[in-house]
């Protein structure tokens, strides 16, 4: 085996991208890679395995800061620098394996995935073809660790996007300083690195993680220190670089082990990757550091570490994707393997020979083929975007299976004496899946009125999209008892009184959950003092998202305060409040679990997301409950719809309870108010529904 991978992977070559100065090869660097790209598949695997191999990513950015600097550096100073050549390079490493990734995943996407996940498909590709791929993630999936992150089969492309960016940049800037300011160079970048540095700080502190994690002025610094490096005198080797190796493994090894995903990375926390990254770099290719990374064994996995990287991300989302997101250890080891066979044949294959054929060391032939290979990838990306993810012309019975959608109510105009609060911030269409109609004309006022129609309303649904899930249920049982009421449509959580608490970071994840919660909030509550026509009023949340296992104590604690705050204002304009929820969040909801049973040919049933409805809304109920034990409202329990005979219940006599994995259908809302309609409107009689 060491023999195999000896005369495979490790013979030198003139050409072999992977040196500061271009023509030489360090194999220690890639032996530094293989710990890198290992790390990140392992977490991607199983997060149990190597909880902070994500941070494996990093160590790329700082071997690519190196390699690249150095090299440019180096022809700065032998004065042969070419643009034209340096991006020749790049073309030669990056694209072809590039493009025969997102093509593969693409034919794949279009054999097993639906129109709803082709579209998005399609708009990554389109970005991938404009290396902007980070930017388009930190805008649509938010959090890297979200679950609508871990569905996107190219997810992984945002590092390339970053590096292709900051290869845009660098290479101009090192000669137009070199030029004009040679002394300048140290200094600016230095400069650009702590600004590139709290930049990311500050987005963290601030709780804005997707910025963090996926633009590049706040990755920058990461690559920078990697050119810094390569400007750095040669090392000295004594008895003091063994302490400086054994801590450049402690650095890029213990994030391996002691980070998890709820760790706030990148910024502060980056620091050990970045530095223990440099230290490998710079003395790591000695003693038994460099017995380690030099082993062909390392240095062979290190080769391929870039298809790898391409290839497994993709691999774990199709194979989880077929499984239902079920899979055994023996499926994980499958991933495993395959990935590692993939990318030894990309490397193999695809990139071997483009960086090594004579004919693509033209540059006119490889920026034409770039240039035509982006073209078609933004054009399939835009077309699967202009036909609604081929809605129409393949798997037309999967994407044609009819749904039950979000219930759409008549606008509430000011009449009765009630004027609706202005300057609410409304929601004009459905904010949980963009590409549903909107909800309805409801784009002037923020009230959809509920039951009978020429009444005075009496009572108040508010809250989150869960609130307006529950609607058509309080319509209907309104109707039942021949009276009126509202639904408050405008985005909403149901806290106030915690605008000035010094818990800082707690209130800026609150308005990032809720962008114009206060606004909306203190609307509502001033109205509700001034309108006495409304004696009750039912508050549903998703208060899971406030109140999770994973949340800060001190979160759950501004959270309590800021309900306990607006129960006790209410009460006090002399309302009744009536806290409702939780229902229960399925995994896949009935339009992704039926459209991929019938592109798989399957017949999988749903199941509860977290596996155990009271373990995982545990915190919700303790919050629910404590809040009725204050004397300012009831709590009213929701999930027993949905629990009969010792099962949970995702559809009833043939008809689907839920839009999605979380919103009721119409049908489902009814059916659940229907069942308490005694507990919500005590002592009043049912009549014939108009």
């Amino acid at each position: 085996m060491s023999k195999f991978f000896s005369e495979t992977f490790c013979s030198p070559s003139p050409h072999q991208a992977g040196g500061a100065i271009h023509g030489t090869y360090f194999p220690h660097i890639d032996g530094l890679r293989t710990f890198a790209v290992l790390a990140v598949v392992l977490y991607h695997l199983q997060e149990g395995i190597c909880p902070g191999g994500y941070a494996g990513v990093d160590i790329f950015f700082v071997i690519s800061g190196y390699l690249i600097g150095g090299g440019l550096i180096r022809s700065l100073k032998e004065g042969t620098f070419s643009l034209t050549s340096f991006y020749l390079r790049r073309i030669r490493r990056i694209m072809p394996a590039y493009f025969c990734l997102i093509a593969a995943v693409l034919a794949f996407g279009c054999v097993v995935l639906d129109c709803d996940d082709l579209r998005t498909l399609g708009r990554t590709v389109r970005s991938s073809a404009l290396f902007i791929t980070n930017t388009y993630f930190s805008r649509t999936t938010g959090d890297y660790f979200s679950p609508a992150a871990e569905e996107n089969p190219l997810l992984n492309l945002w590092s390339l996007s970053v590096e292709e960016q900051f290869y845009l940049m660098i290479p101009l800037t090192l000669w137009l300083l070199w030029k004009f300011r040679e002394k300048a160079v140290k200094p600016v970048l230095w400069g650009a690195l702590g600004l590139s540095f709290f930049a990311a700080a500050f987005h963290m502190g601030h709780l804005e993680h997707n910025k963090a994690f996926y633009l590049l002025y706040c990755r920058a610094w990461e690559l920078l220190a990697g050119c810094l490096l390569a400007l750095a005198p040669a090392a000295e080797q004594n008895r003091g670089t063994g302490w400086l190796r054994t801590a450049g493994w402690a650095g890029i090894l213990l994030p391996f082990a002691c980070y998890t995903s709820s760790t706030p990375f990148p910024g502060y926390t980056a620091i050990p990757s970045i530095a223990g990254a440099a230290l490998l770099i710079r003395y790591g290719n000695h003693g038994w550091s460099g017995r380690i990374l030099r082993h062909p064994l390392s240095t062979g996995i290190g080769k391929i570490s870039y298809s790898l990287y391409l290839w497994h991300w993709p691999v774990i989302v199709y194979w989880t994707y077929v499984c239902f997101d079920e899979c055994s250890p023996w499926d994980y080891a499958g991933m495993f393997l395959l990935s590692l066979l993939l990318g030894f044949l990309s490397w193999k294959f695809v990139e071997t020979p483009f960086r090594t054929t004579v004919s693509w060391q033209t540059p006119g032939k490889a920026f034409l083929a770039t240039a035509a290979g982006c073209l078609m990838l933004g054009f399939a990306g835009e077309w699967l975007k202009w036909t609604d993810g081929a809605r129409d012309y393949w798997h037309v019975a999967a994407n044609s299976m009819e749904f039950p959608e979000y219930w759409k109510g008549p606008a509430f105009p000011p009449s009765f004496g009630i004027t609706p609060p202005s300057r609410a911030v409304v929601e004009k269409g459905n904010a949980i899946q963009h590409h549903h109609p909107e909800l309805g004309d409801v784009t002037d006022y923020p009230f959809v009125l509920l039951g009978k129609n020429g009444q005075a309303p009496s009572f108040l649904l508010m809250g989150d999209s869960h609130a307006m899930a529950s609607s058509p249920g309080f319509d209907e049982a309104a109707r039942l008892l021949q009276r009126s009421g509202l639904f408050y449509r405008a985005r909403l959580c149901p806290l106030s009184g915690i605008s000035g608490s010094g818990d800082s970071s707690s209130l800026t994840l609150l308005r990032l959950m809720y962008p114009h919660w206060e606004h909306n909030m203190e609307l509502i509550l001033d109205w509700l003092e001034n309108t006495p026509q409304v004696k009750t009023v039912f508050i549903h949340n998703r208060w899971i998202e406030l109140v999770n296992n994973h949340r800060d104590t001190r979160l759950k604690q501004l959270v309590a305060d800021g309900l306990r705050h607006t129960c006790a204002r209410l009460r006090k304009a002399g309302k009744q409040i009536v806290l409702l929820g939780p229902v229960p969040e399925w995994t896949f909801g009935p339009r992704k679990l039926m459209r991929r049973n019938a592109l798989l040919n399957a017949n999988r049933t749903d199941r509860l997301l977290g596996g155990d409805f009271n373990t995982r809304q545990r915190p919700v109920f303790a919050l629910l409950e404590h809040m009725e034990s204050t004397g300012l409202c009831r709590f009213i329990p929701l999930h027993g719809t949905f629990h009969k005979n010792g099962r949970w219940l995702a559809e009833d006599s043939g008809q689907l309870m839920y839009c999605d994995d979380n919103h009721l259908s119409p049908y489902g809302s009814r059916k659940m108010v229907g069942d308490i309609i005694d507990q919500l409107f005590p002592g009043m009689e049912r009549t014939a529904a108009n």
